[in-house]
């Protein structure tokens, strides 16, 4: 309990860290692009070749990656349902900030310094998040709130999917999985030593990217967006952890991944569908904090 305490606060700090150095004009939020593409194609599928390094491939996993899929569905059609009155962008800005889970770049970072072994667990997740983020979320949101915002066919939406060097290791390490080969340990080292720097660097992006600053009607919107979020969130985090008959790990795991912040990848897409660049962005700044302190609960709850 006293380290996920510790982690938790240390991962504020980290962000706080951030923040500040923006406002000092010591780094800019631009930078916060470098640092990305630094957490994308290196430490973060480094973390996942540590974290799926081994696993044995059993039925969970795969129903992991359904719970990710169904999950996505229902919430991001219940969104469209919510605002159904309302015009096009708005009723798709609940919709994506329903749907769609930050597991890459904050979830995984928040357990791998004290549950290694969950990640595995929630990668799976995330496999199943991700094919809907990147295509199937847009598809729905495009039928409900009838707009042609994407024309790609299935097959082009599903290689899209390999240009995420995070989507491409987890398939790459489920199949090595699948296949019973395991790194050898001085190999795993490699990967270990650039795996250790991703938890720093994401919260460290988060805090660069934090935006705090909001006109009055759009905090209004925003918070109506988040107080429905988390209450289905909780909902669906209670269902996942009271009513599934898995291990307390993957119970944990599915707990963590429904508290989840809003994806980047759905924050993008919130400005593609017509919303401004300040709403959506403040909306996914506090995402973050309030799923840190949830999560954080969360876990001091159950362990």
């Amino acid at each position: 309990m006293l380290a996920v305490l510790i982690q938790s606060l240390q991962f504020l700090l980290v962000i706080l860290a951030a923040y500040l150095f923006k406002h000092l004009n010591i780094l800019r939020s631009t930078d916060g692009v470098s640092l990305q593409k630094i957490i994308l194609n290196l430490t973060l599928p480094a973390t996942i070749v540590v974290g799926f390094n081994g696993v044995e491939v059993n039925p969970i996993l795969f129903l992991m990656i359904s719970l990710g899929l169904l999950s996505n569905i229902i919430l991001v059609t219940l969104g469209g349902l919510i605002w159904k009155n309302k015009e096009a962008p708005v009723q798709s800005l609940m919709m994506f900030s329903q749907g769609g889970y930050n597991i890459g770049n904050f979830t995984i970072p928040f357990v791998q310094g004290f549950f290694p072994a969950a990640i595995p667990y929630i990668g799976s997740f995330d496999m199943g998040n991700a094919l809907m983020l990147f295509g199937g979320s847009p598809m729905i949101v495009d039928k409900m709130t009838k707009q042609n915002h994407n024309n790609d066919g299935y097959l082009k939406r599903l290689l899209r999917l390999f240009k995420s060097p995070s989507f491409t290791t987890y398939i790459i390490m489920f199949l090595l999985a699948l296949i019973g080969i395991v790194m050898p340990a001085p190999v795993l080292s490699v990967f270990e030593l650039f795996s250790s720097g991703n938890a720093f660097l994401s919260m460290f992006m988060v805090g660069l990217y934090l935006e705090i600053s909001i006109d009055s009607v759009s905090f209004k919107r925003v918070k109506q967006l988040l107080i429905t979020r988390y209450t289905l969130g909780i909902l669906v985090a209670s269902f996942f952890y009271l009513t599934l008959p898995l291990p307390d790990l993957v119970r944990i795991s599915l707990v963590l991944v429904a508290l989840a912040p809003i994806g980047t990848v759905s924050t993008i897409n919130m400005i593609v569908y017509g919303n401004s660049r300040a709403l959506s962005s403040f909306l996914s700044s506090v995402s973050i904090i309030i799923s840190l302190l949830l999560m954080t609960g969360a876990l001091l709850l159950i362990l």
